[in-house]
This record gives structure tokens, C-alpha cells and sequence, in this order.
């Protein structure tokens, strides 16, 4: 069973942050994941929120600055650190010489960011990391639609905070290949079903340790975590 940081390990760094990355690949994350916005320019940057309050500094959408103008923002401080808001290119870099996989989860649930998709992809393609090490997942499942339609072969996942009548036949009928499903909101007899298609499943966000006892039992695919030193404990 392999561990995302989620937004980094953002149980001891500022979410969504350089600093967070980096301890990712410190403490020994098989996966980082990570929120893709778009700026007023068209530049990808790593931020959860549509908006700037709740992490930064600074006020507004992230939509209505340019990059540059972002960069102004100070996204540690919440934390009393000197951050910035990374872009997607930063992210990159970083892991460009390493093992870890990458969740991009496109942030078009909100809003819908015309282009975003492409710019995304583009940006995967210039980056020279395999394709293999990327996986896109959204709560719009139109985004994870068009992203399968435009580059097949790169891994997608839908997002669920609540439960499908018929997941396996919704995976076919959007195109995408694996579920990321709410850890409360996913019985174990839809894990079994899930498998037994040879569906990945990785719940978010597992906090305690019976919900780690539990994505152990079902031998899920992977699981998303604020604390990889924490998940990673002997139980």
C-alpha cells in the first residue's frame, strides 16, 4: 500500500508548499500529492483553495493575479515561515531525479479554467518526467473526461465525497481508471467490487489509525496522508 503526502506533508509544513515537498521525499512518500489553479496569465500553480485567505497572506482569487503578482503572497504564514506558492514546473524540478509519483488534482470543481487541461499537459510533456509517474484526479469529472480523450495513457482518477450507485459502470462511462473515494464514504464490499475489476482505489485522507488498519485489511492501492512518518508506524 503506497503513501501520498497530501499537499505535502502538511501536518508539519505549510500545505501546498516547496518545504512541504521536499519533506515528502525526506520521509519517504511513495507519492505526493498536490492542487493545480491557474493564474490570470495561464501559469499552473499548487494551491488548495480558489482563494488566497485561508493560507496566505493575501486576499482574493487566485485567478485574478498574475503569476508575478502571486509571488508577492506569503503562503507560510500561517505557520510563521517565508513561503511562496509553487508552480507546477517547480514541482517538477524538484522530484525531476526521483522514484515518487505525482496526483495533479485539477481544482475545476469551482471554477472552470479554459485551457487548463492542455496547459497541464503540456507541462507534463516539457517536463520529461515519465507519464507513468503522473496521476490526474478531480471532483469535475468532465475535466478527468476530456483528460482521458486528450492523453489516454496517462493514469486519471475520479474524486468522491459520496457514494455511486454503480461506480464500475461510471469509471467506463466517464474513461477513467481509478477511484479516490472519501475514506468514510466507500463500504469494504465496494473495495472488494472495485478490485475484483481491477479498479485502484485510494482513499483520502486517512487521519487514524483504525482507518489505516482498515486500508490495510482491503489491500488498497494507496492512501493519502497529512503525516507519512505517522502512516508509515508499525501498528
Amino acid at each position: 500500500m503506497k503513501r501520498f503526502a497530501h499537499r505535502g506533508v502538511m501536518a508539519h509544513r505549510p500545505e501546498n508548499t516547496m518545504s512541504a515537498f521536499r519533506l515528502a521525499l525526506k520521509t519517504g512518500a511513495d507519492g505526493i500529492e498536490t492542487d493545480v489553479h491557474m493564474t490570470k496569465d495561464g501559469e499552473l500553480v499548487l494551491i488548495h483553495d480558489e482563494t488566497l485567505e485561508r493560507t496566505t497572506d493575501g486576499v482574493g482569487l487566485v485567478s485574478s493575479y498574475t503569476l508575478n503578482e502571486l509571488r508577492q503572497f506569503n503562503a507560510g504564514i500561517r505557520h510563521g515561515l517565508d513561503e511562496r506558492i509553487p508552480t507546477l514546473v517547480e514541482l517538477f524540478e524538484l522530484v525531476q531525479n526521483e522514484t515518487v509519483l505525482l496526483n495533479l488534482e485539477v481544482k475545476t470543481d469551482v471554477l472552470r479554467y479554459d485551457g487548463i487541461e492542455s496547459r497541464i499537459l503540456d507541462c507534463i510533456d516539457s517536463s520529461g518526467i515519465e507519464p507513468s509517474r503522473i496521476i490526474l484526479s478531480s471532483f469535475n469529472h468532465r475535466t478527468i473526461h476530456r483528460l482521458k480523450q486528450m492523453r489516454p495513457e496517462i493514469e486519471a482518477a475520479i474524486l468522491l465525497a459520496y457514494p455511486l450507485y454503480d461506480t464500475v459502470g461510471y469509471l467506463d462511462s466517464v474513461g477513467a481508471d481509478s477511484v479516490h473515494p472519501h475514506i468514510n464514504r466507500i463500504t469494504d464490499e465496494e473495495i472488494r467490487t472495485l478490485h475484483r475489476h481491477g479498479v485502484p482505489v485510494r482513499p483520502y485522507t486517512i487521519k487514524s489509525k483504525a482507518q489505516l488498519e482498515r486500508c490495510l485489511a482491503h489491500h488498497v492501492d494507496a492512501i493519502f496522508v497529512n503525516d507519512i512518518e505517522w502512516a508509515s508506524e508499525p501498528l
